[in-house]
């Protein structure tokens, strides 16, 4: 159904999206499908998760201090749920949950603070997400951002796309894994906010984005 994929680069890492999470944990990757196909039962949105696809971690040696992954979406089609199945914090166990969701975009990110560090080294998944479905379709999930900090530091960062099928096929014909490229991190779809959830250093500062307060960390240094 799909195009497997992983990655292991020393100090490079990965940022993708698993639309088939079977496999997967928190330190282990199974078969990565950038796209695939589902049947759906064609129930209306109801807050329920019909899905759940995965943002995994390829590359990664130490355990993680903090991340970014900005996932963009149609949520004409599917919703992301800000709770159970989603788990922001599944590779950072006890970190500060720094995610924010907008109407297209779920700005996921999480950083320690303080001792102690928890973070689970080696690939795996970093973020998990349950999908609220509403129609049928094509939907193609892309990154506004991917950003990663272990403790050697910030990682160059390449992010991969993905699409799910619902009722449909992944041919060709309407996209396939063709169009959907690796992309420099940053390079995908463009946020449509201009707030940045930077994670992961000492100074801060607060903000007001979207109609609510949210805080800002400098950690890109």
């Amino acid at each position: 159904m799909g195009g497997a994929r992983t990655s292991e680069a020393q100090g490079a890492i990965e940022m993708g999206l698993d639309m088939e999470i079977t496999g997967n944990t928190a330190s282990t990757l199974g078969s990565i499908q950038q796209y695939y196909e589902i049947d759906w039962s064609c129930t209306p949105f109801d807050g329920v998760a019909d899905w759940t696809i995965d943002v995994y971690v390829a590359g990664d040696t130490l355990s993680p201090l903090a991340y970014d992954a900005w996932v963009t979406y149609d949520d004409a089609k599917v919703h992301v749920l800000q709770s159970t199945p989603t788990d922001p914090l599944i590779k950072m166990p006890g970190a500060m949950n720094l995610s924010t969701y907008y109407q297209e975009q779920a700005a996921f990110g999480a950083s320690y603070f303080s001792p102690p560090y928890n973070g689970i080294p080696g690939s795996g998944t970093l973020v998990q997400i349950g999908l609220d479905i509403g129609v049928s379709g094509v939907v193609d999930f892309q990154f506004a951002k991917g950003a990663y900090k272990s403790a050697a530091g910030l990682h160059p960062v390449t992010t991969l796309a993905g699409r799910l099928a619902i009722n449909s096929t992944c041919s060709p014909s309407v996209g396939g894994v063709a169009e959907l490229p690796d992309v420099p991190s940053g390079a995908g779809s463009p946020t449509r906010y201009s707030m940045v959830l930077a994670v992961a250093a000492v100074t801060g500062a607060v903000v007001l984005g979207a109609g609510a307060m949210y805080a800002r960390r400098r950690w890109l240094r």
